[in-house]
């Protein structure tokens, strides 16, 4: 059963199917405070490891899950990371966020073996792109930094926006503006241009900004509620995010 059935982000789910009943050594890129990946650890059938830019966050995943192997990144840099080493990867909701697509695909690539599944998921260019909640830091900075303090404090305003010592603003690398929303012909073509085939293109979602954005600043009873309705929203719709698997060619 996918342990990730209910879960508000139907990105969890879908990399669970791709990945259900593999073996070998998967690497989960991006793995942030590891909600996929510490699942994936304990009830999956590969071996996961976890790599991420973010200190805080691999820090979050060492005190929950102190057996995983966790890599540290370097921003813009090449994966250290064996070629080949890995039979494959997750980059769930992680790739619109580095400084060049091409050339961490192409480290991707290198590091998984031949034949090796990527599993992708991106934010879909769409109607309602325009309220990518990720974008308010640059289009409304003012109002960004005073919900944010507000919820969170300003220490951890400052840690994660005004402290770009890891070359990061939040979850975006320094340098970008913007939050990538990707039409289906640009991802694929990114992918096949990096040397993988997709095998499963789908998606998820439609209005769930509308939803996404009151349920990041609410708590409790009404978070839930909002978090059902993104999850059902999913399942109706298709267009807001886009998931896709890809081997890796010879």
């Amino acid at each position: 059963m996918n342990p990730f059935a209910g879960h508000p982000l139907h990105r969890y789910a879908f990399a669970w199917e791709q990945l259900d009943g593999r073996t070998g050594r998967h690497l989960d890129l991006g793995c942030g405070t590891g909600e996929f990946l510490g699942v994936l650890d304990t009830a999956g059938s590969v071996v996961a490891e976890g790599a991420d830019p973010h200190p805080g966050y691999l820090a979050e995943v060492r005190a929950r899950h102190p057996g995983i192997t966790l890599h540290r990144l370097t921003v813009g840099a090449p994966l250290e990371l064996p070629d080949a080493g890995y039979d494959s990867v997750t980059a769930l909701d992680m790739l619109e966020h580095v400084p060049d697509e091409a050339e961490l695909l192409a480290e991707v690539r290198r590091v998984l073996a031949p034949g090796g599944l990527l599993v992708v998921t991106v934010p879909r260019r769409h109607v309602f792109s325009f309220l990518d909640p990720d974008d308010a830091k640059f289009r409304l900075p003012r109002l960004h930094r005073w919900v944010y303090t507000r919820r969170f404090g300003a220490r951890v305003y400052h840690e994660r926006f005004v402290d770009l010592a890891n070359d990061l603003r939040g979850d975006m690398s320094v340098g970008r503006d913007r939050h990538t929303n990707y039409r289906t012909a640009e991802l694929l073509g990114l992918l096949r241009d990096a040397g993988f085939e997709p095998v499963v293109v789908t998606g998820a979602n439609l209005f769930w900004r509308w939803l996404q954005i009151p349920a990041l600043l609410t708590g409790g009873p009404l978070r839930r509620l909002l978090e059902r309705g993104i999850h059902l929203d999913g399942r109706l719709f298709r267009s807001a995010n886009l998931f896709v698997a890809a081997r890796r060619l010879p």
